[in-house]
């Protein structure tokens, strides 16, 4: 049975972390093996989020850790402090922007001094838009396996063809390490496509044009489960065993997702703190 897991992020108003504990608690009757928060610009957001997530049922929780938002001297406190919050592992990221004194090595060291059970990294099925090339950012992966990560995961991609000769290439390379694959259901086809640009990742035009139409038509969720369904039922049918759910702390597609691909939703009795 293939795995699941979800990204959350944290609210900065209280309608939103009611939207946040409405997700969690719908999301949590999927039993995913784990579930992440992103990093904010204030990471005491994310420690308060942890908190608020730890017992709701959503498996290992993962902190997101950005150089860019962490000082060298500041850091094993934090992770610490993360742990302590209910993180029992890490999402080692470089971050939007200029690092401060760190680097994706040193998080993973910290992490594993601090013996966090999951170290995680990104992988780019497309190339990450700083990379001189994309044999570079395959060096780049297997350094970070090297140094201990436990396993990576992608940017979102819409076509399979990307992750899985970025998968082969990867295996090539002598990169073992469990790569799981980043889905993003569109909830906003705008937000989406500005979102794609950020992050290199590409549209082909009969989709675009696709999603455009649905959204006139006013079937633009449809086309978000249907688009996304079919996305991982074609990486389950070439052995993909590992799904990871870009939520924006949304449930309604996600689930309808999750339930196209044959997963159960159970009951669950547990509520966000």
């Amino acid at each position: 049975m293939t795995q699941i897991s979800f990204e959350f992020f944290s609210p900065k108003t209280v309608t939103a972390a009611f939207s946040l504990s409405r997700a969690a608690e719908t999301l949590a009757g999927f039993a995913p093996q784990f579930s992440s928060v992103t990093c904010s610009k204030d990471p005491a957001q994310t420690l308060d989020t942890l908190r608020a997530l730890r017992r709701s049922g959503l498996g290992r929780l993962q902190a997101h850790v950005t150089c860019s938002t962490q000082q060298p001297a500041d850091l094993p406190a934090y992770l610490k402090a993360a742990q302590e919050a209910g993180a029992e592992g890490l999402i080692a990221l470089r971050g939007d922007t200029a690092p401060k004194g760190l680097d994706v090595m040193d998080l993973i060291a910290c992490a594993k001094r601090n013996e966090m059970q999951d170290i995680f990294v990104a992988a780019y099925p497309e190339v990450h838009p700083l990379a001189q090339s994309s044999q570079s950012d395959l060096d780049w992966l297997k350094r970070k396996q090297d140094a201990g990560a436990t396993a990576a995961i992608t940017q979102f991609f819409f076509h399979a063809e990307f992750f899985l000769r970025f998968r082969d290439r990867a295996a090539a390379q002598g990169i073992t390490l469990p790569i799981i694959p980043g889905i993003l259901p569109v909830q906003n086809w705008t937000a989406t496509q500005a979102i794609a640009s950020r992050c290199g990742t590409s549209i082909a035009p009969d989709l675009a044009e696709g999603f455009a139409r649905a959204e006139r038509e006013g079937r633009a969720e449809m086309m978000a489960i249907a688009q996304a369904s079919e996305l991982c039922d074609s990486l389950i049918q070439n052995g993909v065993e590992h799904l990871h759910f870009y939520t924006m702390n949304k449930a309604e597609v996600v689930s309808a997702i999750c339930t196209a691909l044959g997963k159960a939703p159970q009951q669950s009795l547990r509520r966000v703190a």
